[in-house]
């Protein structure tokens, strides 16, 4: 779907403390078989941060850089994780604390494309109506939950991160402009992440252990043949949606500068999103992923604020953003840089994805700078 008239009039994040990946083995939370093969140096663990409170955190930062913060007619939450009790609205409380804008609020669920398929349903919204000016999107979760390991997730090459972003859409102006975006599904997949539980328990409502890889295991013999699967039809899917998107705006694959993509801690799993695209893994957020683990539906907004804020992409660039959660769903789109923000800071020296401290989260008030850990040589090849 081409957008034309669709601006980013602002970006914000929230980024918790960062757990070592090492302080993790020496805890008894993540193998050591594990770390010395995904990749990863770390995980943002928000503690007792609630994901609808880092949702405000971001939120309030990306309106307060939009150059129109009351032009907002439309707020769409996005989540994977449980966002507090049972039957409360979570989009509500976000948009009561962000804005006294009183719009519709809406929850999606996506799994970790939420976000950016969140951003197709609003484009399209604003772009129903000349009356309709901006949206607000915000996304966040906390992970930390007594049934579930974040160093053992089993998928995504494992490890999961807690925090939050926000996108401020405009159709008066901003600093980029959404160029296309498209989403699908492989809804053929959805029992790879059910496995052999039941779909309503009520007897059995909560309090069990949260194992993906026990879910996929039960869907075939080979737990290897079983990835591949989703490997194989979601990659398919992907490329076909990332072409379209960059066919829409006007580009080719070499026309791209750099991509948001799911953060990853294997060259090899970045490989396998990018190669059928052809693009390279170059483009992409490697080395600046694997310090947070997945941040489930926020990486692909918080990598393009990171290429942003570090003046990585400047105007004229574009941005590939590529998003792909539960097995099931999937949005690519394309963004063009039109000028620089006035929170960016001066463009980079080098092309390197790795910041100083400060880049990462010195700009997000509250929240505490952390000192990136050294990467270690990385393994080619998935388990």
């Amino acid at each position: 779907m081409k957008t034309p008239g669709i601006h980013i009039d602002g970006l914000g994040v929230y980024l918790p403390e960062i757990m070592s990946a090492e302080e993790a083995v020496d805890r008894g939370l993540y193998s050591q078989d594990d770390y010395e093969w995904f990749g990863w140096t770390g995980a943002a663990v928000a503690g007792d941060i609630s994901a609808p409170d880092m949702a405000v955190h971001a939120a309030r930062e990306a309106i307060r850089r939009s150059d129109r913060p009351d032009d907002i007619d439309l707020h769409v939450h996005a989540h994977s994780w449980p966002q507090g009790p049972l039957g409360w609205s979570p989009h509500a409380y976000v948009l009561k604390h962000a804005t006294n804008r009183d719009v519709p609020s809406f929850l999606i669920w996506q799994a970790c494309s939420g976000l950016v398929g969140g951003v197709e349903l609003a484009a399209s919204y604003l772009l129903a109506s000349p009356e309709r000016s901006g949206a607000l999107l915000t996304g966040g979760d906390n992970s930390g939950r007594p049934d579930f390991n974040r160093w053992e997730f089993g998928l995504q090459n494992g490890v999961i991160g807690d925090g939050a972003s926000a996108v401020v859409l405009s159709k008066r102006g901003g600093f980029a402009r959404l160029m296309s975006i498209n989403s699908g599904s492989t809804a053929e997949l959805e029992q790879l992440y059910r496995g052999n539980e039941p779909i309503y328990s009520p007897t059995n409502a909560g309090g069990q252990r949260v194992d993906f890889r026990e879910r996929l295991g039960a869907f075939e013999d080979d737990l290897d043949d079983t990835v591949a699967q989703v490997v194989s039809r979601q990659g398919e899917l992907r490329a076909e949606l990332a072409l379209r998107s960059m066919a829409e705006a006007g580009i080719g694959p070499d026309d791209v500068t750099r991509v948001a993509h799911v953060f990853t801690g294997l060259e090899s799993y970045l490989k396998t999103i990018l190669d059928p695209m052809g693009v390279s893994a170059d483009k992409g957020l490697l080395e600046y992923g694997r310090q947070f683990g997945h941040l489930t539906v926020n990486d692909q907004i918080i990598g393009l604020h990171h290429l942003v804020e570090t003046g990585a992409v400047g105007p004229g660039d574009h941005v590939l953003v590529v998003a792909h959660g539960g097995g099931t769903s999937i949005t690519c789109a394309v963004v063009r840089i039109d000028e620089c923000p006035d929170w960016a800071q001066n463009p980079a020296s080098d092309s390197s994805d790795v910041p100083a401290p400060a880049a990462v989260s010195a700009a997000v008030s509250g929240v505490r700078t952390v000192r990136l850990q050294s990467t270690r040589n990385e393994k080619d090849g998935a388990r």
